[in-house]
């Protein structure tokens, strides 16, 4: 997420494309981040102090019927000590499927 011009300290809602939820740990979600596709700041909430963003992340508030690709809409991410994704009732979950991901990728 550092690419996309979130750094430690900071406050945003933005979008996030192609999350992976995986449920193959003891049936518990399990969130990936290294797949996604871009983070789009849609409003800075409190400035960041520049530094790089932690390792560990910590997603709340995300409940989904399957496994899959997903984007999450105007999420609530801060970073001190550890990045926080937090999906409350201003923000949405959609699937991704698996025909608009192959176009994507056909596409460019």
């Amino acid at each position: 997420m550092a690419r996309d011009a979130i750094t430690h300290g900071q406050t945003v809602r933005a979008d996030i494309e192609h999350v992976e939820v995986s449920r193959k740990f003891h049936g518990k979600e399990l969130v990936f981040f290294c797949g996604i596709q871009g983070v789009k700041v849609r409003e800075t909430l409190r400035p960041g102090d520049g530094h790089p963003l932690p390792a560990e992340v910590a997603v709340t508030g995300l409940t989904v019927d399957r496994e899959g690709l997903y984007n999450l809409r105007n999420a609530l991410i801060s970073s001190n000590g550890r990045i926080e994704v937090t999906l409350d009732r201003e923000s949405k979950v959609t699937p991704v499927g698996r025909l608009s991901s192959l176009a994507t990728w056909l596409t460019g």
